[in-house]
């Protein structure tokens, strides 16, 4: 594969996951709004490469619950089909580079696809209804913002290039995973259920966490297979769209699904403030989740934290809410 065909596929999937982007924010923008004190962050762009599968399913009534047998799960077929885009038929040795950009994308096409699979699972795991008018909406939706990238004359030429109508790459790469979309919609509602005031950074995570944990526990023996046939890996390597921060501080405020860390020790003459007054005059703070800490959590104690933010993060004040990778607890 030459470094021009490289560039081809690279744009692609850029201009895929534009789409997909606006069409997860227009979701994510219609969530309830929060309290005054607190801001949104730019959503988490789910990483949807050209690795889409197609699946079918039939028309179902406004009540009908959709069932595991209605949409394809790790259809190989459509991988395989997929996954060839990013390879090269000849057999020209590639430079070590683009070989590994190469296998870096077909990697994050394989874990997409686990990914948005795991939210349809996972959502139908816990009973929850995906209305056919939903399905209709995110239809609309897609289709929407497709059009909008539809009539950019560099995409369609890049699509000619590799002999995809615009129409055809919408069909089959697009088009299919609007019901899982709706499986990601629902879940992020039930989460939103249980912790309302929930940052929607912690929340992304916590949904994602949940559904891979269980689609990887219920089709470990199928993603194995696929990994071995195909040699490919469904676990993410480091992203480099993020930055591992470290921070020493104390615990001043436990929350719905968050604690707030402040750096430092607190001098006494503020400790017993508001975290609110703490914050300011402290000039920061950091929200994280507390899934899977909770036990250790408690206001007054010091910690060690290593964590993570996407270098788009932007905080509109002096705290903001990151991913917690590390704790350790300063005794």
């Amino acid at each position: 594969m030459s470094k021009y065909e490289v560039e081809v596929l690279k744009d692609l999937k850029d201009s895929k996951n534009r789409v997909m982007m606006n069409v997860i924010n227009h979701i994510e923008q219609r969530k309830k709004p929060k309290p005054s004190r607190r801001w949104q962050y730019s959503i988490l762009t789910m990483i949807l490469t050209v690795c889409i599968g197609v699946f079918v399913y039939n028309q179902h009534s406004e009540k009908n619950l959709l069932s595991s047998n209605d949409v394809q799960i790790l259809d190989e077929e459509l991988l395989s089909m997929s996954l060839k885009l990013g390879v090269d038929s000849t057999k020209e040795p590639l430079n070590p580079a683009f070989q590994e950009r190469i296998e870096e994308s077909l990697n994050s096409a394989f874990q997409a696809r686990i990914e948005i699979d795991a939210y349809y699972a996972y959502a139908l795991s816990k009973g929850i209804v995906l209305r056919q008018a939903a399905i209709d909406e995110q239809e609309r939706l897609t289709r929407e913002h497709f059009e909008s990238i539809s009539k950019d004359a560099k995409f369609i030429e890049d699509l000619s290039r590799i002999n995809i109508t615009p129409e055809k790459f919408y069909e089959e790469y697009m088009k299919p995973d609007n019901i899982k979309l709706v499986a990601y919609n629902e879940l992020l509602k039930d989460y939103f259920k249980k912790y309302e005031e929930s940052f929607q950074l912690h929340a992304r995570f916590a949904v994602k966490k949940d559904a891979i944990d269980y689609f990887t526990s219920q089709y470990k023996e199928e993603i194995s297979n696929l990994e071995k046939k195909y040699q490919l890996s469904s676990n993410p390597s480091d992203a480099r769209s993020f930055n591992k921060q470290y921070k020493f501080g104390q615990i001043v405020a436990v929350e719905g699904d968050r604690f707030l860390v402040v750096s430092g020790a607190l001098e006494e003459k503020i400790s017993h403030l508001p975290y609110t007054e703490i914050i300011e005059k402290k000039q920061n703070g950091v929200w994280f989740p507390l899934h899977g800490v909770k036990d250790k959590i408690a206001v007054g104690k010091q910690v060690n934290i290593t964590y993570t933010m996407k270098d788009d993060t932007i905080s509109q004040g002096y705290d903001f809410a990151a991913n917690l990778d590390e704790i350790e607890i300063i005794e």
